[in-house]
């Protein structure tokens, strides 16, 4: 930090800090218009499984009325042209993507086993 001074170890250090606003409540998606109109925000991630707790569905992140206020709160931030991210998987990156997420955050466990068993299946017997 000495090396190159102070005030050009903060302007570094802002420009390699990404920061991510946490959509875990349904009270935040009501107030989603007025949250996106705060500058320095790099992504708004949209919570599934605390957002659903506070609809009443808890762990239940799949039920129709969760991911339905899910897609309109991306779709508002999109519309903001700002960020969106939210949690996917295999099942519904592709859909998520297709949105205008830009941000996204997965088991990476999932994606391991997913390939590994795809590696298995093609060497199982030949090696």
């Amino acid at each position: 930090r000495q090396s190159f001074g102070v005030p050009d170890y903060f302007r570094r250090a802002n420009d390699q800090t990404m920061v991510v606003v946490l959509i875990e409540e349904i009270e935040a998606v009501h107030n989603l218009a007025e949250i996106l109109t705060i500058d320095n925000i790099d992504v708004f991630f949209v919570a599934p499984s605390d957002l659903a707790q506070t609809m009443g569905h808890i762990g239940n992140a799949g039920h129709p009325e969760v991911q339905a206020v899910i897609d309109t709160a991306i779709a508002q931030i999109v519309a903001a042209g700002r960020t969106p991210g939210t949690l996917v998987n295999d099942d519904n990156v592709e859909r998520y993507l297709n949105a205008g997420v830009r941000f996204c955050m997965t088991a990476w466990t999932n994606w391991v086993a997913q390939g590994a068993r795809g590696y298995l299946q093609k060497t199982t017997g030949r090696c």
